[in-house]
């Protein structure tokens, strides 16, 4: 499946055309260290409360330096955006691809939620529709989160097709129960934290009987 926000059709995070390196910049390893101190900004902060200069200062560079990567907090947002989640989403689809059952894709994803190590990742993605309905400006990464998503759950729900489990169900209608299943659990898991995790066994037994068996392949 394809993750690359290019793929969505939308525009790419605004960065500033550089205009020379600042004295002491760092180039590339610079704008890691950005993102990563700004990812974690903006998920323990949100992105209103978040600052540049805080963020600025933390990553070693003069406020005014951090022009030079980013036009500004709302191109900063968006970069970190297309930073994180097009990898979380490739990841899972890395996880997902030896799957053989809707069932055991279903588990995958609740299990390894996407392999990221960073603690700052599931409060950053899980804020950011609220961060877009407070600023239009952001709308776009809507659109750009349902184009991640559907690329993996209709994945799934194909997989379904195949395998006969979503045989009582349109693949239209099969995506969305994926959908709704795994972000409605994700969401809750993220205010719930690790405990939730419980509720995984639950899950898998609905699904043992709300699909059919998987026939052979």
């Amino acid at each position: 499946m394809s993750t690359e926000h290019v793929a969505t059709g939308r525009r790419t995070p605004r960065e500033k055309t550089r205009r020379g390196r600042p004295k002491g910049g760092g180039g590339d390893a610079t704008r890691r260290k950005i993102l990563d101190v700004a990812l974690a900004h903006f998920a323990e902060r949100g992105y209103s409360s978040a600052t540049l200069s805080a963020i600025a200062t933390e990553a070693d560079i003069a406020p005014s330096a951090l022009y030079h990567y980013f036009d500004g907090k709302e191109a900063l947002y968006e970069a970190v955006y297309f930073d994180v989640a097009p990898r979380v989403w490739q990841r899972m689809g890395e996880r997902l691809a030896d799957v053989s059952t809707v069932r055991a894709a279903i588990e995958t994803m609740m299990r390894g939620r996407g392999g990221e190590q960073s603690p700052h990742v599931s409060p950053f993605l899980a804020g950011m529709p609220t961060v877009a309905v407070l600023h239009p400006e952001f709308d776009h990464l809507l659109d750009a989160r349902s184009k991640l998503q559907n690329d993996a759950f209709r994945t799934i729900a194909e997989l379904g097709m195949t395998t006969g489990e979503f045989a009582d169900f349109t693949v239209d209608e099969a995506t969305e129960i994926v959908r709704t299943m795994t972000m409605g659990w994700f969401f809750e898991r993220h205010f719930a934290g690790e405990t939730f995790d419980s509720t995984i066994e639950a899950i898998l037994k609905a699904l043992d009987h709300l699909l059919r068996p998987p026939t052979d392949q």
